[in-house]
């Protein structure tokens, strides 16, 4: 983590808006190509490791883009959901993705919206970390919900990152070397568009890739590379050659986002070059189906994709580094019970250490009836944060901690608590006070005396509590005013650990606290 209280804050508001701006997005910029090493493979399988009696441990960097003045970035709650959705769709591989140091945090909007796949590839080398597959989160990949590029990293936008939405896991298949199923068929079934596919006829025997853009970005782009295909048929008999050369992913010629109907398949009907009709799979991650149809890697794809971490990117598992401790029972401490608290001067939320956590994301929700509306959500890796905000009087709020690591993401590691507004820090005036202090502040244990000032504005009765963190009262009493304008009163207080308290003082009805620190 780079901030090690607070991150920016997000709320829902500012995404709706932000979503409105960016539009639809193509499904995905990766160019298409069925690379050397793939071929290589798909002649020869069985030549190729691919240590099926072990899970495989795969490093990323998290690369988060946001606007040039530090806000907009993709959050934290969401891209834990989101790395939580890719390791579930990569579960049948026995692959799982794992966060390899902090989260990196890039203020610059020409990056954050890029019009080209090009500028894409000038921002990852600017950026990538070695032995890591790299991944930038950003506001809009040229144009696509997601690209990725063999020699340097992917981009994924981010409202094509939700937990229901699949794309990461589409671009992280095109980073272990699969192609589309529909390969050849973008633009119609040219790569310039110029032929236009029309499915109530024969499909041609043929297809046309333009794979310019796969090369190393440092060589130079002058000249158009174009390659053909076969068209694959239904009945298998060129599928070791056709398309994406995988013969357990049936023909597909739809390059374009597409609804499945209830057997999750395409509306829309196809022929092949012997004029066989058939439907589109739409349970393949790697196709264009919408995300609620897709959810699997065929296995000959999952061979594929394992052998190509293990024979050309051993670099990624050098040590497969296995998860280490699982993250504990998360703990709140205040505020807890529904206690009061807050008002203008803020709310300290503590926790417990929670043991193999690295970090934390705090919510904040107005409880409104049934449902809740986020109020702010934070980000820290130690186990407190002071929220600077106003809480509405007599409001029921409810506050989450939610713990993470590189390995353990998924939201069940969280607690949650309920608290309500009340005016507390501050508000002296409403007990009749003025400059109220509190002496010292600041204690060493074993400390056991407190002096209370403030000049009286209306004499009323009023007492005192001492609290921890957790709500507990450690101490009352009641204060001795005398009719006078002002009192200054020595309070004892005895056997205080190390840690925060509040002392307070109320009327009954209203009450102001003063937050002390025993060390």
């Amino acid at each position: 983590m780079k901030k090690s209280v607070l991150s920016v804050i997000l709320t829902l508001l500012t995404f709706g808006i932000f979503a409105q701006q960016i539009g639809d997005l193509h499904p995905c910029g990766t160019p298409s190509y069925r690379s050397k090493w793939l071929k290589e493979y798909q002649a020869n399988p069985a030549v190729y490791e691919t240590k099926d009696d072990e899970i495989l441990y795969v490093p990323l960097t998290i690369h988060l883009l946001g606007w040039d003045n530090g806000t907009g970035y993709f959050s934290v709650p969401r891209l834990l959901d989101a790395l939580c959705t890719l390791n579930e769709d990569f579960i049948e591989a026995d692959m799982q993705f794992y966060i390899q140091g902090d989260f990196n945090y890039i203020a610059n909007t020409a990056w954050n919206v890029h019009a080209t796949v090009q500028e894409g590839a000038e921002m990852m080398f600017a950026n990538n970390v070695e032995n890591t597959i790299n991944c930038y989160i950003v506001a809009d990949p040229a144009g696509n919900c997601g690209y990725n590029l063999p020699y340097a990293g992917m981009a994924v936008a981010k409202s094509c990152a939700d937990p229901a939405d699949h794309t990461w896991a589409h671009e992280m298949g095109h980073q272990l070397a699969l192609p589309h199923p529909f390969i050849g068929w973008e633009g119609g079934h040219s790569y310039d568009g110029q032929a236009i596919s029309n499915f109530s006829e024969p499909a041609p025997d043929t297809v046309y890739i333009d794979y310019t853009y796969f090369q190393s970005y440092y060589v130079p782009i002058d000249t158009l590379i174009i390659d053909t295909l076969l068209t694959e048929r239904l009945d298998g008999s060129n599928c070791t050659e056709a398309a994406d050369g995988f013969c357990d992913t049936a023909p597909d010629y739809l390059a374009y986002r597409w609804n499945c109907n209830s057997e999750a398949e395409s509306n829309v009907i196809q022929r092949d070059p012997n004029d066989e009709t058939f439907r589109s799979d739409g349970t393949l991650i790697m196709s264009y189906a919408n995300d609620a149809c897709s959810y699997r890697f065929s296995p000959d794809q999952i061979a594929a994709m394992r052998a190509n971490v293990i024979d050309e990117k051993p670099e990624l598992i050098a040590e497969n580094q296995m998860p280490g401790e699982e993250i504990g029972e998360v703990v709140l401490s205040y505020p807890v019970d529904s206690v009061g608290v807050g008002s203008s001067g803020g709310v300290l939320f503590d926790w417990e250490d929670t043991p193999g956590a690295t970090g934390y994301v705090i919510t904040v929700d107005a409880v409104l009836g049934s449902t809740g509306v986020t109020i702010k959500r934070l980000e820290s890796d130690v186990s407190e944060v002071f929220m600077p905000d106003d809480l509405i009087m007599g409001q029921t709020y409810r506050w989450t901690v939610r713990a993470y690591s590189g390995h353990y993401f998924c939201n069940e590691y969280y607690a949650e608590g309920l608290f309500y507004g009340q005016t507390i820090l501050n508000t002296e005036e409403f007990i009749g006070l003025t400059k109220l202090t509190v002496q010292p502040n600041i204690l060493t244990q074993g400390t056991s005396q407190l002096t209370v000032n403030a000049e009286i504005l209306t004499d009323r009765n009023l007492s005192w509590t001492l609290t921890d963190l957790a709500g507990r009262t450690t101490g009352t009493g009641v204060l001795v005013t005398n009719g006078a304008d002002s009192f200054s009163q020595r309070i004892e207080v005895e056997n205080l650990l190390p840690g925060v308290y509040f002392f307070g003082i109320s009327d009954g009805t209203a009450a102001a606290y003063r937050r002390i620190v025993v060390y």
